[in-house]
């Protein structure tokens, strides 16, 4: 059983994953309460569930980018379980999580969070070999300086305001936004993504020493 853990923004999300089945999952919007609201919502999954600390095999967590405090709550979380329990841990960058999510498409998709002052951090995927990879560095700017760094057609999805959808609909059918549901980060993805890692036997910056994990910052991020 894997316990997966994304706080990086705004929503946050849970889940329990066995490896071949997602046993439960919880995705809410936390705001700035994520200190307050993150071991309630585990303890109620674990619950619900009928699963206790001690069925777990390993954790996932989102390292970010997003929010500073966001991300360091979901991480200190993971590490002290996965430390505690003597799990392996597995940290999994924000975006990858999102893409994760996406039907296959051969137009390229842009990943989007919300990274504060009214900027967002973006990277472009790309579906190859059965899967979306990154094909470019996470990168903060915005709406109106990401609109021309655009490449059409594409697909755009995740964290987007009324300002930034109204700014993308400005490129027209060049550009679609999937359905609203698609958009939000689950946590259930991270924990597919942590399985497939930890089947590989740690992949070299995948499967972490709990200690040693640190935070994945876009460029020009600050706190936040």
């Amino acid at each position: 059983m894997l316990l997966a853990i994304d706080t990086a923004t705004f929503r946050a999300s849970i889940a329990l994953h066995d490896g071949i089945a997602l046993r439960g999952e919880c995705t809410w919007e936390a705001a700035n309460a994520h200190t307050v609201t993150l071991a309630a919502h585990i303890a109620d999954l674990l619950r619900q569930t009928e699963i206790t600390v001690t069925d777990l095999k390993g954790i996932a967590v989102c390292i970010g980018p997003g929010s500073y405090t966001g991300v360091r709550i979901g991480m200190a979380m993971a590490k002290g379980l996965a430390l505690s329990q003597q799990l392996p841990l597995v940290g999994v960058p924000t975006l990858d999580i999102l893409a994760e999510g996406q039907p296959p498409d051969d137009r390229p998709l842009y990943a989007i969070f919300a990274a504060g002052r009214r900027r967002v951090g973006y990277a472009r995927y790309q579906f190859r070999e059965g899967g979306w990879h990154v094909a470019t560095e996470i990168a903060l700017a915005s709406w109106e300086e990401l609109l021309p760094r655009i490449e059409t057609p594409a697909l755009v999805v995740g964290e987007i305001d009324a300002p930034g959808r109204k700014a993308l609909e400005s490129l027209g059918v060049t550009l679609t936004l999937p359905p609203a549901a698609w958009h939000l980060r689950r946590a259930g993805f991270l924990a597919e993504i942590a399985w497939r890692q930890l089947r590989k036997r740690a992949r070299p910056g995948q499967t972490e020493v709990p200690a040693q994990l640190v935070p994945l910052y876009a460029s020009g991020q600050g706190a936040g």
